[in-house]
């Protein structure tokens, strides 16, 4: 089992699964575990609209996590990596943060939204608190695939 791990956040969007093509190749080069986090946003269990469905339990939103976990551990196998499917449950990107902490991770990689100005800032991100609270550096990938480091 690698000691040198990096978490890969995924949230089961396209941004995170061309985040992993990258988290992938940075494994491989330093030879560390890929643990997939989801992270089962409790925000999502108190959401409920007029004529809408009715918000989320717990549960539900930790099994949609496990989903999005496992999927891309399996795609960290089939690269050829060492990987684990870790799900949490609470604020994602606290939540993030201290996995890393707790796992004393090398890095963490996850993919951004590509949000800019005022939609930013209105919106906020969780890779964008990530980047700020995390005790480990960031590594961010665009929709385009570039690369940031934080």
């Amino acid at each position: 089992m690698s000691d040198n791990v990096v978490v890969m956040p995924t949230d089961g969007s396209e941004h995170a699964e061309s985040a992993a093509e990258t988290g992938f190749g940075i494994a491989e080069k330093t030879g560390a575990a890929v643990h997939a986090l989801s992270v089962g946003d409790k925000s999502l269990t108190h959401i409920s609209s007029v004529g809408g469905p009715p918000p989320k339990t717990t549960e539900d939103v930790a099994e949609i996590a496990a989903e999005w976990a496992d999927e891309l551990a399996d795609d960290a196998k089939a690269y050829g990596l060492e990987a684990e499917a870790v799900v949490r449950t609470g604020t994602p990107a606290r939540e993030i943060a201290d996995y890393a902490d707790e796992v004393d991770a090398e890095m963490i990689v996850m993919g951004t939204a590509g949000r800019g100005g005022f939609e930013r800032m209105v919106v906020g991100s969780v890779t964008d608190k990530v980047v700020r609270t995390a005790p480990v550096p960031v590594v961010t990938v665009r929709p385009d695939g570039t690369v940031d480091a934080a």
